[in-house]
């Protein structure tokens, strides 16, 4: 997986934190092969954030912050929507839930942060 640029220590607790449930939920739901795929879509993700990241100071601060859980929060809930059954449809709302709780954690912390790479 390819690591992200983060903004400070904080920045990075929150972000792996979330990104590490999300990988592990995935990981507990799917096939070897499938979850690989997540995976690079999880990379995809980061590269995006990472690239915009090295413009930071022309971009907005807070769209970069946010791109990681907004885009990693749509591809968990895609990629459980897209492995549902009937067998696992209760372990994939659990997880939807925890993960749905979460986001909003997450968003309020990093809305908390604040910018130091003036």
């Amino acid at each position: 997986m390819i690591e992200p640029i983060y903004s400070s220590e904080e920045h990075k607790h929150i972000i792996e934190t979330y990104l590490t449930m999300c990988t592990e939920f995935a990981k507990d739901v799917s096939s070897k092969s499938r979850y690989n795929n997540y995976l690079d879509v999880v990379d995809t993700i980061l590269e995006y954030h990472n690239n915009y990241g090295t413009g930071v100071k022309e971009n907005n601060w807070y769209d970069w912050l946010m791109i990681i859980p907004i885009n990693l929060s749509v591809a968990t809930n895609g990629f459980f929507a897209g492995l549902e059954t009937k067998t696992n449809a209760p372990t994939l709302r659990a997880y939807k839930t925890i993960l749905d709780d979460m986001i909003f954690d997450v968003v309020d912390k990093i809305e908390a942060l604040e910018q130091i790479n003036d």
